[in-house]
C-alpha cells in the first residue's frame, strides 16, 4: 500500500470511527411546555400563547385544559400553531370505567397518542387507595395500547412523601403497575419531597419517554421573585439539571416538558427555561 493510499485509508477509518461515535450519542430530547405553567395567559388568549411559545422555540405542548375547544378544534389549533400535541394530562378518573372510551375518542379526534394521568392524593394510611389507581391505569394502558395510545403516571410530591412498609408510594405503585404503564417523571416534585431524581431514574430505567421539567423552588421563594427569575435552572432551583438532563437523554427520554408555575400570567419563565435548556445541548 502506497503512502498516499495508506493516508487515505487512515483518514477514512478515523472518519468512520467519528461517525460511529456520533451515532452512539443519545438523541437530545425535544423541548415542549405544559399549558399549566402559563394557564392565565392561555385563559386570555390560548392561540396567541401557543404561537408565542412556538416563537420561543418550543416544539410541543402538553395540556389538560382546552379552553372551550372540542377535540377536533384543539388538534387544529395546536397544529396551526406549529406545535406537536405531546400528551393530554388528565385526572385518573378520565381513564376509569365508562369514561375511558370517551377519552380514547377524544385522543383520536385531536391526534394525541399519549395520556399522562396526574394529581392523585391517596390516603397515607390505606394502601387500597393507591391500589385502585394502579388497577385503573393497568386496565387503561392495556386497552389504550390496542389503540396506539400510551398511558403514563405523573408524580407530584405526595408520591414521594407517603410511605408504606418503608417504601414511597411511588415505589409501591411501580412495583404493581403493568410494564405498559409508563412514567411522566417530575424531578422537581421529587426534590421538593426530599428525593433523589438520579437514584429514581437508575432504579426505574427506560420508562420515561416524557419528563416534566419543573424548577424545584419553594412557594415563598417564588413569591419574592419577578417573572423570568423562577424558570428552570434559576439560582434557587434545587434540581441539578446539568447532571439529570444527560442521564434522561441516555435513558431514552424523547420530550422535556417545561413547567415553571410561579407566574402563570407571564411567559418570561418559559423563555428563561428554554434558554437554559438549549444552552446545555
Amino acid at each position: 500500500m502506497s503512502a498516499v493510499t495508506r493516508r487515505g485509508f487512515v483518514a477514512a477509518a478515523v472518519s468512520a470511527a467519528a461517525m460511529a461515535g456520533r451515532a452512539a450519542q443519545p438523541a437530545v430530547p425535544r423541548l415542549g411546555f405544559q399549558v399549566y405553567g402559563v394557564r392565565d395567559l392561555c385563559a386570555k388568549d390560548f392561540p396567541g400563547t401557543l404561537r408565542a411559545a412556538r416563537e420561543i422555540g418550543f416544539e410541543g405542548v402538553e395540556t389538560g385544559r382546552f379552553y372551550g375547544r372540542d377535540a377536533e378544534a384543539l388538534g387544529v389549533l395546536v397544529r396551526d400553531s406549529g406545535l406537536e400535541l405531546i400528551a393530554l394530562q388528565l385526572y385518573p378518573h378520565a381513564l376509569a370505567g365508562s369514561q375511558l372510551s370517551g377519552t380514547i375518542r377524544f385522543c383520536r379526534k385531536c391526534g394525541c397518542r399519549r395520556i399522562n394521568t396526574a394529581w392523585f392524593k391517596g390516603s397515607a394510611e390505606n394502601e387500597n387507595d393507591w391500589q385502585l389507581v394502579v388497577n385503573v391505569l393497568n386496565h387503561a394502558a392495556e386497552v389504550c395500547a390496542g389503540e396506539g395510545i400510551e398511558v403514563a403516571y405523573h408524580n407530584h410530591d405526595q408520591e414521594f412523601r407517603v410511605r408504606f412498609g418503608g417504601k414511597t408510594a411511588c415505589e409501591w405503585m411501580y412495583e404493581r403497575f403493568s410494564p405498559l404503564v409508563k412514567q411522566e417523571f417530575d424531578p422537581g416534585w421529587c426534590v421538593l419531597a426530599g428525593g433523589d431524581p438520579l437514584a429514581w431514574l437508575r432504579s426505574h430505567p427506560r420508562r420515561n419517554p416524557c419528563v416534566h421539567v419543573m424548577p424545584a423552588i419553594g412557594e415563598a421563594e417564588c413569591a419574592a421573585l419577578p417573572p423570568g427569575r423562577c424558570g428552570v435552572g434559576a439560582g434557587c432551583d434545587r434540581v441539578d439539571w446539568r447532571r439529570l438532563v444527560p442521564a434522561l437523554a441516555a435513558d431514552g427520554t424523547k420530550w422535556l416538558v417545561v413547567k415553571p408555575t410561579a407566574h402563570p400570567d407571564s411567559i418570561e419563565d418559559l423563555k428563561s427555561s428554554y434558554r437554559y435548556l438549549k444552552g446545555m445541548t
